[in-house]
């Protein structure tokens, strides 16, 4: 019971952090991508990229993908441009 209950305590304690991910549409080197880090860590991740972004941050990857449909007309991995 015991550790019943510590599961639960830790699984409350992570809800609001997983809450508070993010999903950024980017361009990346002429290519759209969603991805859940910020634009100062994509940039530090990949380098010499050309990186920029493209629309509004989502809760959910879903929402992201739809909107990349919507609103680009496109999919992940379809063209784009940072210019």
């Amino acid at each position: 019971m015991r550790t019943a209950r510590v599961v639960i305590a830790v699984l409350l304690a992570l809800a609001p952090a997983s809450a508070l991910a993010q999903n950024y549409i980017y361009c990346i080197n002429d290519r759209i991508e969603v991805d859940k880090r910020n634009l100062k860590k994509m940039q530090g991740d990949r380098g010499h990229s050309t990186i920029c972004m493209i629309g509004p941050t989502f809760d959910s990857r879903y929402d992201a993908l739809a909107w990349v449909e919507k609103y680009l007309r496109a999919k992940v991995d379809g063209p784009c441009s940072c210019k």
